[in-house]
């Protein structure tokens, strides 16, 4: 039954109701002469009407309730991939974080071997005939120049991404970021201090990238 049926229906059940006079019962028409509603025929279809709507109300309950478990099966879901995404997006990060800790420890082991070149460099001390020769002078500085610049460098594009070396020498040994490599006795200084570095250690931002391998005052013994 369509809606304008129904409509019409309890128009025509209002009109009837509002002009039944329950005295008389003899009369078979009203005012206009047109036949009165049946009332049996109208409760029947009221009934009808009834059970119809019941039905679409609990078909719309039973569809609301769907929707609304979809809904909260779609919440849990888009929750999960929520959480699957961040996982995701933090493993990229430490994976990318654990090639750029390799890359740097590699930079820094190439400044230690070019640190070291420029150390032998300093202490060598040419021959008589070596400062007689202008060329192999000239080649000579113009090598601890390059060696020199190189190194600069280097300690420029670590700088950049923020790795900059543990200050050691004159620091109380501290385990976290140092690792002891030998001891020497010093009376000037306490025991535990760090006399010397071995091999720089470096930190970027907060992280330990290497330890310093440091040389320690010793406390003296007596015999």
């Amino acid at each position: 039954m369509d809606t304008e049926a129904k409509e019409r229906l309890i128009e025509e059940f209002r009109a009837c109701l509002d002009g039944w006079d329950p005295d008389d019962d003899t009369a078979a028409d009203d005012e206009t002469g047109e036949p009165l509603v049946n009332l049996a025929l109208l409760f029947s279809e009221l009934s009808v009407l009834r059970n119809e709507v019941r039905v679409q109300a609990r078909q719309f309950k039973t569809t609301l309730d769907e929707m609304r478990a979809l809904s909260e099966l779609l919440g849990e879901q888009n929750k999960r991939l929520s959480r699957d995404l961040e996982r995701a997006r933090e493993a990229q990060g430490a994976t990318q974080r654990q090639a750029e800790r390799r890359l740097l420890l590699d930079f820094i082991d190439l400044r230690d071997r070019i640190a070291a070149a420029m150390v032998a460099f300093e202490g060598y001390q040419p021959g008589f005939f070596s400062r007689l020769a202008a060329k192999e002078t000239r080649l000579a500085q113009a090598l601890g120049e390059g060696i020199a610049l190189t190194l600069s460098r280097l300690d420029d594009a670590l700088l950049e991404r923020h790795v900059r070396p543990i200050e050691a020498i004159g620091q109380p040994l501290d385990p976290n970021t140092m690792r002891v490599v030998g001891v020497k006795h010093d009376a000037q200084r306490s025991a535990g201090q760090v006399l010397s570095v071995a091999r720089c250690g470096y930190l970027r931002d907060d992280e330990l990238l290497r330890l310093a391998e440091v040389i320690v005052n010793k406390k003296e013994t007596t015999a």
